[in-house]
């Protein structure tokens, strides 16, 4: 495991008005940035049904258990109020509603109506229709804020990164987790091979669902072309975050980032 912590560099505001797109545009899925939402809403939209079994296959049963984990690590504690942005099919709330217990509360919010209705299923009472950067909820609302694995599908780190700043309470926690590619070349083709061509092909032959190979894809693009945690923590920074930290394992292959705001 590698801890990398960096500096605050104010306390709050971003500096500039320069966008922090987490990857270029691919565009072998979509030909301008602007259709990038419309068409991760609708790839998700067809998808979402096979989440859970997507998330099974690609952390090899153990991503509840991680991610319910890495929220309690982070400090996350009962009757807190939690957001937990990009919330897909509930995996990451359903932690965070355990944890928090009665006194607590937890709300997903998701740009997809497909992963809303899932979550909803797994018992998320509380959900949003929303994306990241531009979050429908008044300033310091929540103590902690949570994204399970959907930080590569931000448009502008910058832009997210204030908005959660914003509605955060002063001692407030952000926590994202990432899959990021490893930095060991071979790591990176089998994590390629597994995502793109094994994972992606065994799982629309099992589904009948061609969406499915092409989100695997998809997936893989995100992360390879991703930018260095470097980037994201000092986003973090200059968004006003302190004790901005990346937490590394299995060679890099996985990323938690955690900051706090200043508490007044």
């Amino acid at each position: 495991m590698t801890r990398f912590v960096g500096q605050p560099v104010n306390n709050g505001g971003i500096r500039g008005d320069r966008r922090i797109a987490p990857h270029p545009p691919l565009r072998a899925y979509y030909e301008k940035p602007e259709e990038r939402q419309a068409f991760l809403n609708d790839l998700f939209n067809k998808t979402a049904g096979q989440y859970r079994y997507i998330d099974r296959a690609a952390g090899l049963g153990s991503g509840r258990w991680y991610r319910k984990k890495a929220l309690e690590l982070a400090g996350l504690k009962p009757g807190m109020r939690v957001l937990d942005v990009a919330c897909g099919p509930g995996l990451m709330g359903q932690g965070a509603v355990q944890l928090v217990g009665q006194a607590g509360f937890v709300i997903g919010l998701d740009p997809s109506v497909g992963m809303l209705r899932e979550a909803r299923r797994e018992g998320c009472r509380r959900v949003v229709q929303g994306v990241g950067e531009r979050l429908p909820f008044r300033d310091q609302t929540f103590d902690f804020l949570s994204m399970g694995y959907a930080l590569r599908h931000l448009s502008d780190l910058r832009e997210a990164f204030a908005e959660y700043w914003r509605v955060l309470k002063p001692g407030g926690i952000v926590l994202l987790l990432d899959i990021a590619r490893p930095r060991s070349a071979v790591l990176s083709r089998l994590l390629r091979w597994y995502l793109k061509e094994v994972l992606g092909t065994v799982l629309a032959a099992r589904s009948g669902d061609e969406n499915l190979k092409r989100l695997m894809a998809y997936w893989w693009e995100t992360i390879e072309q991703c930018v260095p945690p470097a980037i994201i923590v000092q986003t973090l920074e200059e968004s006003g975050f302190l004790d901005c930290q990346v937490t590394e394992r299995f060679g890099g292959l996985v990323r938690d980032y955690r900051a706090v705001k200043l508490a007044a």
